[in-house]
């Protein structure tokens, strides 16, 4: 698939792995989208393996995807499995997607003893917005690591000198650390600290460490923890917001689906909002054939 036509084909099925698509999967067992784009490539006989389980049927289109469109998704999923999964354990640390800082989002936070951002630059990606991004970071993760393509690579090698660490995604779905990042914490701004949190993490964490108990009314809560919370002790606010943080993949449900889905869709079951029931649907949908499932929904 080299030409252009091929790329916005192969960057169609990517679509697949939406949040949208698996949300309709796990709710109604069908998605229109889902059926009317695997249907136009059963039309253009391309092989994508609709006459197995829908989970051999994911693994195979991730794996296509992995060699011929590395797009985000194979970079988030690959930090998942070789990271999160394979360095970590979902019993030690948690991972979030799209997590603000300042003026920015970062791709992916793991949570583990500390706050590691990466930040996500493929092939596809141009680098203008790099420096200002990675300078918001600073002020919220201990590490950042840039994961790039290694088209990239050679060129941010002079990130090294500002403590950020360069990961590298090879086509085999493996992460080759090219430079290791090292401690931003001297650059850590309690105030941009304070604004990734929820309300209930941040007043835990007031109370834990000042034994303050904020009685105000509900429309001065922010400004008056934040005015507290700027003033506590650096390291002990770090280490106690790990904690929180690392509190929202507290869930035995949660850890189940996520070890139960296939590798192709260890990203999505951490970021895929799903009650109880729609994990159970789909855990069951992952064993029925696909084009069963396309013909639902065409």
């Amino acid at each position: 698939m080299r030409n252009q036509n091929n790329i916005d084909n192969i960057a169609m099925l990517a679509t697949l792995f939406s949040p949208l698509i698996i949300k309709e999967l796990a709710k109604f067992g069908y998605s229109k989208k889902f059926s009317r784009i695997l249907d136009y490539f059963m039309q253009r006989k391309y092989e994508l393996s609709i006459d197995e389980r829908l989970a051999n049927s994911y693994d195979y289109i991730y794996e296509k995807l992995q060699k011929e469109y590395p797009n985000e998704y194979i970079y988030k999923n690959a930090i998942a499995k070789n990271i999160l999964l394979g360095i970590h354990s979902l019993n030690t640390s948690f991972m979030i997607n799209e997590l603000r800082a300042k003026n920015s989002k970062v791709d992916v936070v793991i949570v583990n003893g500390t706050l590691t951002a990466y930040e996500i630059k493929s092939k596809y990606d141009n680098l203008n917005r790099l420096q200002k991004q990675l300078q918001d970071y600073k002020t919220v993760f201990e590490k950042i690591y840039v994961i790039t393509d290694k088209k990239y690579s050679q060129n941010l090698l002079h990130l090294q000198k500002d403590g950020i660490g360069i990961l590298v995604l090879n086509q085999n779905g493996s992460i080759s650390t090219f430079t290791k990042a090292s401690s931003q914490m001297d650059n850590i701004k309690l105030s941009n600290l304070f604004d990734i949190l929820r309300k209930d993490e941040y007043l835990d964490i007031i109370k834990k460490i000042s034994k303050i108990d904020i009685d105000v009314p509900n429309s001065q809560v922010y400004r008056c923890a934040k005015e507290i919370f700027v003033t506590l002790d650096k390291e002990k606010v770090y280490k106690e917001a790990t904690k929180v943080l690392k509190k929202r993949g507290n869930n035995i449900m949660l850890k189940e689906f996520i070890t139960k889905v296939p590798n192709s869709l260890k990203a999505r079951a951490i970021e895929t909002k799903l009650t109880k029931k729609e994990k159970n649907n789909f855990l069951s949908l992952l064993e029925v054939e696909t084009k069963e499932i396309i013909a639902r929904g065409l």
